[in-house]
């Protein structure tokens, strides 16, 4: 095999989850981060993986615009693997949907559970779910190795529940972006196109001290550092990256609660910020 994993990342979980299956497929790492930018994606890999965060029970924006651009051999075997703190929701059906308009196919879909990024929750044990990882990670392997196909959850259960809220949680998200991102109601906007505009919710307190790390871990450019303080522009993921790696927790925002901060603890902000 040639394989190529591709992924997204703000807080670590998806990285560590990609060098875990990339270590024993032997394939090449690469942050989407440093390709969406291309007008055309081409990978000449006989095995493609694609790995991200499921946002609001969805695609990240960013991933999206990946697939939409994404261009390989025909039949060439392409994987996901879907993280989450609760569950896939809607995100590996979505990304088999734009895959196949393409013309290509989603040959197999992983769901793997991962602590939770953007609050608390006092019940999570992040050990266990970090020490899981690699077990998910040796199955998904077998699974690529074998060429299976289908979607792989990690809680078939959670995941027949989610599936007919999927219209709620995205009306209920369109209401906290819409606020968030002090959008007049009702805007005509959907989820996609107000993520970008929450950005503007995000700032820094006066204890910033403008070293810059929330500039440098963002992944689609979205800070400016001006007269030493960052400013928020519309081009945001809502990845919460600059929010949990600020060295001095001085950013605040509505999409995020100020008392949690989280990243995987194998991944370092160097690691982030290397797109």
């Amino acid at each position: 095999m040639n394989p190529a994993i591709y992924y997204f990342t703000g807080t670590g979980n998806s990285l560590a989850l990609s060098r875990l299956v990339a270590e024993r497929l032997g394939g090449e790492l690469i942050p989407i981060a440093s390709v969406i930018d291309r007008q055309r994606i081409e990978s000449d890999a006989d095995v493609i993986g694609i790995t991200f965060p499921v946002y609001y029970a969805d695609l990240p924006n960013i991933v999206r615009r990946f697939a939409e651009k994404l261009h390989s051999a025909k039949g060439t075997y392409i994987f996901a693997i879907c993280n989450y703190g609760g569950g896939a929701g809607d995100s590996l059906k979505a990304l088999a949907r734009i895959l196949e308009s393409r013309g290509t196919a989603l040959s197999a879909g992983f769901g793997v559970h991962m602590p939770q990024n953007a609050f608390r929750k006092p019940w999570e044990m992040k050990w266990l779910a970090y020490k899981r990882a690699p077990k998910r990670a040796d199955f998904i392997v077998r699974s690529v190795e074998e060429g299976k196909t289908g979607l792989f959850y990690s809680n078939v259960v959670i995941q027949a529940i989610m599936t007919p809220f999927q219209g709620w949680i995205r009306r209920m998200t369109a209401l906290a972006l819409g606020k968030a991102s002090s959008t007049p109601s009702p805007s005509g906007l959907t989820v996609e196109q107000l993520i970008p505009l929450a950005g503007k919710s995000f700032s820094a307190d006066a204890k910033c001290t403008g070293c810059g790390m929330c500039a440098r871990v963002c992944p689609v450019h979205n800070i400016e550092i001006v007269a030493k303080k960052p400013v928020w522009q519309n081009r945001c993921e809502n990845c919460l990256a600059c929010f949990n790696w600020c060295p001095t927790s001085v950013i605040h925002g509505p999409l995020a609660n100020s008392n949690y901060r989280y990243h995987h603890p194998d991944v370092t902000a160097l690691d982030i910020a290397a797109h």
